[in-house]
């Protein structure tokens, strides 16, 4: 129950009171009185279910992403009839810009003040243009390459070739959030003796959240544009894949203390991180590491995609909110984030910068669902950043403890709010990706999902009358003292 600021209460009324912080906490409560409410019947079911559908899907989606291709020969060129030229005969007027199986792939030629022809990069042209034939924002071949889109979606909108991406995007994503959330819910209701802590976002770090994330962005985009060397690019591939890698070692441990439920002893300790390391997170680790070398050696969209759903459900399990109006205030600062960097930015920095670094990192930063197959003989794909699917399941997964609080007050027998708000996320990426085929442009994926989860998670609370009390409800960081206890029940 909600207390409203100075309000005392009986010792008889206290037992009953909802688990967390309310109103009454953030006037000065002891954090350690902050309970966390029993963990919900059916939950380690419900992981265990989920871990193996989204291993399923990643599974059967890599194989039918994968049968898209076929042999094109060296030398060859396979057009969209499916007749193949020789690399020799690519014609840029009447197919775009050279591929990049072609020998002058990112350049064009250009005819010098002495009237010979040479060759010249593509990004020598400035962002105002004009745009020569071979060069990707040619007008003539913009306006040609739309027309074709349009008619290509038209034609498959209903056939299995059209829905086959649309499918795979929804169900990655979908997945990756819910699994996240109710996994959430598992590490937050462990026993504070072997409770691992987590990262607890304050009102405060909601406010430089896209402040924060506008600065990597454009710092990214600078690097990439001016010193964009494959060698800087190599860099941050290997930096992201690192970190991926060892998400790979905290999910199998957080996977297998599900199955065990009970949390493994640690086996070594990370000098000058503190980081307490177990045996099957090592296995992680170690397979993890495996595919981090298979990334390196061939960007394969499989590794990628996996590498993204482990990091995506190691965000969403390992930053929490402290409040509903903390996480109301990081996706309404992250949605005008996206808009800008999507919309607005290339009429301030002449190039559309989120699809510049997402096209230009080749890393696990993004989703990747093969469309279909390019005439060098690989795969085309839609995208989906992992921003995407972290920032709106941090806010369910606080959602679903809000539900676990419910359950254990019995004032509710399911997990209401979180499957409401997931029909919310499933219904506002459909939005975006209708949006985006229609216009044939990238977008800003918050635009449509914040609104979306916000005015559901709203709808659910006002319709069971709990609005008051969802915006008064506070977590509260574990006290030092019960962290220390915590790390060491881990090494009994």
């Amino acid at each position: 129950r909600s207390q409203s600021p100075g309000a005392t209460r009986k010792k008889e009324e206290k037992k009953d009171e909802a688990p967390g912080k309310t109103a009454e906490a953030s006037n000065g409560v002891d954090p350690a009185k902050f309970v966390t409410p029993p963990r919900p019947e059916g939950l380690r079911s419900s992981i265990m279910t989920l871990h193996l559908a989204l291993a399923s899907s990643v599974a059967l989606f890599s194989f039918l992403g994968q049968s898209m291709l076929l042999p094109v020969p060296e030398g060859k060129f396979q057009k969209k009839d499916g007749s193949l030229i020789d690399m020799n005969n690519f014609d840029p007027v009447e197919m775009g810009p050279y591929p990049k199986c072609h020998p002058r792939f990112g350049e064009h030629q250009s005819l010098a003040e002495n009237g010979t022809t040479i060759w010249v990069k593509n990004s020598a042209v400035g962002s105002s243009g004009p745009f020569p034939v071979g060069h990707p924002e040619n007008l003539v071949f913009a306006a040609k390459s739309h027309k074709e889109f349009e008619k290509e979606n038209a034609e498959n909108r209903f056939k299995w070739a059209g829905l086959q991406p649309n499918l795979h995007l929804l169900t990655l994503a979908t997945l990756c959030v819910y699994l996240g959330a109710k996994h959430s819910v598992w590490l937050w209701t462990e026993p504070i003796e072997t409770r691992e802590a987590a990262q607890l976002l304050q009102k405060e770090d909601a406010y430089l959240f896209p402040v924060m994330g506008s600065c990597v962005l454009f710092g990214l985009f600078v690097v990439l544009k001016y010193l964009g060397s494959e060698y800087i690019k190599l860099m941050i591939t290997a930096g992201i894949v690192f970190m991926c890698m060892f998400g790979i070692g905290t999910n199998f441990e957080h996977l297998f203390a599900v199955f065990k439920s009970k949390v493994s002893k640690p086996i070594f300790t990370i000098p000058y991180f503190d980081e307490k390391v177990t045996a099957v997170e090592m296995l992680g680790m170690l397979i993890g590491g495996t595919m981090a070398a298979g990334f390196m050696w061939n960007k394969h969209w499989v590794i990628n995609n996996a590498f993204g759903c482990s990091f995506c459900l190691v965000g969403i399990k390992m930053i929490g909110l402290s409040s509903w109006k903390t996480g109301a205030i990081m996706l309404i600062g992250l949605f005008w984030y996206d808009v800008f960097w999507v919309f607005g930015s290339k009429s301030v920095f002449g190039s559309n910068v989120m699809v510049s670094v997402a096209k230009g990192v080749e890393a696990p930063i993004k989703l990747m669902f093969p469309r279909n197959m390019g005439g060098c003989g690989t795969l085309l794909h839609s995208m989906l950043g992992l921003g995407d699917i972290v920032v709106p399941g941090i806010f369910i997964a606080f959602m679903a403890k809000w539900d676990a609080v419910k359950i254990g007050e019995k004032k509710s027998t399911s997990f209401v709010y979180l499957n409401s708000i997931m029909v919310a996320y499933v219904l506002s990426l459909l939005v975006t990706v209708t949006i985006m085929l229609f216009f044939n442009a990238a977008q800003p994926a918050l635009l449509y999902i914040v609104p979306f989860v916000l005015i559901a998670s709203v709808a659910v609370a006002t319709s069971r009358g709990e609005m008051k009390e969802l915006w008064n409800y506070t977590i509260m960081e574990d006290p030092p003292e019960t962290a220390t206890a915590s790390e060491d029940a881990k090494k009994e």
